[in-house]
């Protein structure tokens, strides 16, 4: 009984564990120039993350003259004067259909600002029936743990990072030198093991590991419709899916030959 009293009286004296708190990275969207696609604003501004915060309104900035580099893209230099300020937000990411210097889909500038394009981009997501605004995500994800990571900043392009990898992984950090392995980071992406280590482990701007975990399950939301959920999954496991159907099948006409039956005899 004394025991009982002492085990609980121990109990009682433990501190809870606070809950893990970190600011969200505010980051403001803009669309800089047309973009002739169809993009669901209203689906990205409703988006709620652990890591996050979307800025509202998202506004259009037009650009103002051409192309200066050789093969029609537009220098960094060139984008730099484009973008607008942050407006109170941490980052700025416009998002434009222009293509941008070496043929990057994404590149970085000064004053925690990020430019992603569309250009070539449209044909690969649209080919592999991908969500246009699944792209979007997975940028907003990688420059705000960019951000975390460098002490709230975004780095210059011109600074030696290390936070992508050249393998393709499925991951919001792979580098995509071949443009074509995005669509595997488009649709139930994640944050691969390595990333996860490195982001938990540093010396300075660790990220939680509850951060971490509430983020991957974010992450999985972002995927292909259903329609074509179902269609990749008959294509990967068709047996499987001709017994599926087949089962349907049977069931549903059990069930309307019982409700046909009760009908008859009671009407």
């Amino acid at each position: 009984m004394i025991w009982g009293i002492l085990y609980i009286w121990d109990l009682s004296t433990i501190p809870n564990k606070p809950a893990v708190e970190m600011t969200k990275v505010k980051i403001k969207i803009i669309f800089l120039g047309h973009i002739p696609h169809s993009i669901n604003t209203e689906k990205i501004g409703k988006w709620k993350s652990e890591l996050f915060e979307i800025v509202k309104p998202i506004n259009t900035v037009a650009i103002v003259g051409d192309s200066d580099g050789a093969y029609w893209e537009y220098s960094d230099a060139n984008i730099e004067e484009q973008l607008p300020d942050r407006d109170g937000a941490d980052v700025l990411l416009a998002v434009t259909n222009v293509p941008l210097q070496s043929n990057y889909f994404a590149r970085r500038f000064s004053n925690d600002r990020v430019c992603m394009t569309y250009n070539t981009m449209t044909e690969i997501l649209k080919f592999d029936n991908i969500p246009l605004e699944n792209l979007i995500f997975r940028v907003l994800y990688s420059i705000a743990f960019v951000y975390k990571r460098y002490g709230n900043r975004i780095p210059l392009a011109s600074e030696n990072t290390n936070f992508a990898h050249d393998e393709t992984r499925g991951c919001i950090f792979d580098m995509n030198g071949v443009k074509t392995d995005v669509v595997y980071s488009l649709s139930g992406p994640q944050l691969c093991h390595s990333c996860v280590e490195t982001l938990t482990t540093l010396p300075q701007h660790r990220i939680e590991k509850e951060i971490i975990t509430k983020v991957q399950w974010e992450l999985k939301k972002i995927k292909k419709g259903f329609y074509y959920q179902i269609t990749d999954f008959i294509k990967t496991k068709p047996i499987l899916a001709i017994v599926v159907s087949s089962l349907f099948a049977i069931i549903l006409g059990v069930i309307g030959s019982t409700i046909a039956t009760i009908i008859w005899e009671n009407y």
